[in-house]
């Protein structure tokens, strides 16, 4: 028997049809949206606040949520912290390693829940990330060296290492000790650790540094904050701009200031915009189970993106900020002051 349905009949049937697509369009919606914990390191470097930004927006125009905790260089509360996401439910987590050899066991715990991991800046040891994303921190550290041995092919030279923990610390002295220790006409007279990257500690480090041996050509350091610490010592010690050699990393804008005036002699650059963004787009791959950008290379089994890195120095300051810099990073105002140079 064949079923008649009604005007009315036809209207609901149609009204339940409209109902049932847009429930589904709603789930298939739901379906690709990703739940991303984000765990940075600490919120007293102006890069990490931009790229919480950066990396936000990018999701967010994915159709992802993010949840997004610092850790204040605590390897403690960055545990704490990534268990908390667990359990609120998030299918990536991307990290940025306090304690590269203790994360290890993180990334095993969220893997052992289904969640993704993306090692981000500073990776792990002891365990497979998804993915990474980052700079080749051997190549910071081989920029940094590589220039102070041009300037100065000969003198006496002070390594200001960071924290003993970090592999960024670890990677870096690999390319300090293969480019200047040990080697024809560098005399290494000071070469220390510092443990968190303490910027005081730095300086204190910088000023025995200087006593033990006033004439040291060039200050090797692995990051900028540690760079400002050497140039406060060096202008205690009565030093001119240019006299000694001082390195960074980051780009800072205190460091591009010190650039300018001749107190510190590069600060290299790994586009924090750029690992932000490839850092969202793999976390929203791997959360929708789709093949995520093609990495660059493969670090000990684990795809891996390296964004390029520039050596910023006096002479191409300007195309930095004009140029290289992201949106809001910095101005010339910022680097030469209100009167000073326009880079235009």
């Amino acid at each position: 028997m064949a079923l008649h349905t009604s005007s009315l009949g036809r209207r609901a049937v149609a009204a339940i049809s409209l109902c049932t697509a847009a429930f589904a369009g709603t789930a298939s919606a739901a379906d690709s949206s990703v739940l991303i914990g984000v765990v940075f390191p600490t919120q007293n470097q102006a890069r990490w606040a931009t790229e919480e930004k950066i990396f936000v927006a990018r999701a967010q125009a994915n159709g992802d949520k993010v949840i997004f905790q610092y850790s204040n260089e605590s390897a403690a509360t960055q545990k704490n912290q990534v268990e908390s996401m667990i359990q609120r439910g998030v299918k990536v987590l991307v990290l940025v390693a306090i304690d590269p050899v203790a994360a290890a066991d993180l990334v095993k715990e969220a893997q052992a829940k289904g969640i993704k991991v993306i090692g981000y800046d500073r990776f792990v040891v002891g365990a497979k990330p998804s993915y990474n994303v980052g700079r080749d921190f051997y190549e910071t550290g081989n920029l940094q060296a590589s220039t102070a041995k041009q300037l100065f092919p000969s003198g006496d030279f002070a390594l200001i290492r960071g924290d003993k923990a970090t592999l960024a610390q670890v990677e870096m002295s690999k390319a300090y000790n293969d480019v200047l220790v040990n080697k024809p006409g560098i005399n290494v007279v000071y070469d220390t650790l510092t443990p968190g990257w303490e910027t005081a500690t730095a300086q204190r480090e910088v000023e025995a540094a200087l006593q033990k041996n006033p004439n040291v050509k060039a200050v090797v350091v692995m990051w900028d904050n540690g760079g400002q610490a050497a140039v406060q010592a060096l202008k205690s010690a009565g030093k001119k701009p240019g006299e000694v050699y001082v390195s960074g990393s980051d780009a800072s804008t205190p460091s591009l200031r010190y650039i300018a005036q001749g107190w510190q002699t590069q600060s290299v650059w790994a586009p924090i915009d750029k690992t932000a963004l490839k850092a969202a787009d793999v976390a929203h791959a791997l959360g929708t189970r789709v093949a995520p950008p093609a990495p660059t290379t493969t670090v000990n089994g684990v795809p891996t993106f390296y964004v390029p890195q520039v050596n910023v120095t006096k002479a191409n300051l300007c195309e930095f900020i004009t140029k290289i810099a992201p949106a809001g990073w910095v101005t010339a105002k910022d680097v030469f002051g209100p009167e000073g140079k326009s880079c235009e």
